[in-house]
């Protein structure tokens, strides 16, 4: 009843990687994990790689700048999680630091102050539990310097 499923020639991997790369910006360690559905022997898959690279359909740097840009804009996430999301996504710790250095510092400001406005909107002004607050930043992934101080400049703490 079922059809036995035909193995991928190389030129149709080829392809559906090629695909699966402009659909979205991906890491190495991304399309290496998709490359692992093909059961290919590993000759083939350092060989896709090195095309694709080629043909810059992966491009490290521009992921991780992107992935920065990406998460700093909608996510509101601080400069530990970006920093741990790229090591999940198998991003050398050079090209993570470059990346870094493109933040917007103007926007992460924002975002940092955004977050501590909103949270502080929700609760009535006495209940407002500053050390509540001070994890939910951390866990955003914020320094603790710049967290101290945006609750300084609002006056939660001290």
């Amino acid at each position: 009843m079922f059809k036995k499923k035909q193995p991928l020639s190389f030129q149709e991997v080829l392809s559906k990687l090629m695909r699966y790369c402009s659909y979205q910006e991906r890491s190495t360690f991304e399309v290496k994990q998709k490359l692992r559905e093909y059961a290919l022997p590993s000759d083939k898959v350092d060989e896709l790689m090195d095309l694709l690279i080629d043909d810059n359909f992966i491009n490290e740097e521009r992921f991780a700048a992107l992935f920065v840009r990406g998460k700093v804009s909608v996510k509101r996430w601080g400069l530990y999680k970006i920093r741990e999301g790229l090591m999940a996504k198998g991003v050398k710790s050079a090209e993570i630091d470059t990346a870094i250095k493109t933040l917007d510092k103007v926007k992460y400001q924002e975002n940092l102050d955004y977050l501590v406005e909103r949270k502080v909107e929700l609760q009535p002004e006495f209940a407002v539990d500053v050390s509540k607050l001070y994890r939910y930043l951390q866990s955003k992934g914020y320094e603790s310097d710049k967290i101290s101080k945006v609750l300084r400049e609002n006056k939660l703490i001290s």
